[in-house]
């Protein structure tokens, strides 16, 4: 049965370099699976990249992903799994 075929898994990305863009983060996670959405955090108020975003896959296995390093740009990304909204707190994703 392929009841699992379409899983869904967002993940918080953290050391994201100041360099790297929502498609260039879209276009490496593509990698593990469909990238549903790629966002990076910026600040309202100053515009400055954050270092940190978010990404949605689809059809993939979280061990695929969270069982690895990941690099960009010669930084470690810091992944996590995103559990629910994050509440507001100054950022805006891009």
């Amino acid at each position: 049965m392929a009841s699992n075929a379409f899983r869904k898994l967002t993940l918080h990305i953290a050391n994201i370099p100041w360099t790297v863009g929502r498609h260039e983060l879209a276009l490496y996670f593509s990698q593990f699976g469909y990238v549903h959405e790629a966002s990076v955090a910026f600040n309202k108020q100053t515009g400055l990249h954050q270092g940190h975003g978010h990404v949605t896959l689809v059809r993939v296995g979280p061990k695929d992903v969270l069982g690895h390093k990941h690099f960009l740009k010669g930084k470690e990304l810091l992944l996590t799994r995103k559990q629910s909204d994050d509440n507001d707190n100054g950022s805006t994703f891009n």
